[in-house]
């Protein structure tokens, strides 16, 4: 499951077994990307209290635009288990005749996918973000402005384009395997629902 130990939920006690029942599936499993943590309980809602906020609180930018944010950024960043596991969330987010976006995405076709302006210069930001963070300008910004953007969704966009680099190098770092004694990816963890 990991490259480090990890506490299994059935041998969590304490502190990380109130944790694992706060940020678990539907199905009682935990996600490996927050399994990892388990050594450490207060990273593994730090964490959590990060993903929480950037990728499901109630915010101007919807639910969907995130996980395009995630998948696109994951994918750049290699992290098949983050690009996987949000193209899963994204394809249920999505109306039925939109769902082939999310594998649009995951394959790095964005210049074909059917995108709205708004939802192209969201994925544009964050795609530049994710590669070169050293050369946005305040062009960056001015365009997401002109694609109806306000200041606030722009902060949301930046936010959840640095959630998934932390989380893509956690992954990575430790070695978290998608679906291997985990729930089925996609899912909401249980403190959203």
């Amino acid at each position: 499951m990991s490259y480090i130990d990890i506490i299994a939920e059935a041998d969590a006690r304490g502190e990380l077994a109130a944790l694992y029942k706060k940020y678990a599936n539907p199905d009682g499993t935990v996600d490996n990307v927050l399994k990892v943590h388990s050594l450490n309980p207060p990273s593994l809602e730090a964490h959590c209290q990060l993903y929480v906020q950037a990728c499901h609180k109630p915010g101007p930018v919807s639910r969907a635009e995130r996980e395009m944010v995630g998948v696109v950024v994951s994918r750049i960043n290699g992290c098949a288990y983050c690009r996987e596991h949000h193209a899963a969330g994204l394809r249920r987010l999505l109306p039925e005749d939109r769902r082939g976006i999310a594998d649009m995405l995951v394959r790095g076709d964005e210049a074909d996918a059917p995108l709205s302006d708004r939802e192209r210069a969201m994925i544009g930001y964050a795609s530049k973000l994710t590669r070169t963070p050293a050369e946005i300008t305040q062009a960056d910004i001015d365009a997401m402005r002109a694609a109806g953007l306000t200041d606030r969704e722009i902060l949301d966009v930046a936010q959840v384009a640095a959630y998934f680099a932390y989380a893509n190098r956690i992954v990575l770092g430790l070695g978290a395997k998608l679906g291997e004694g985990e729930g089925p990816a996609g899912e909401t963890p249980a403190a959203d629902r």
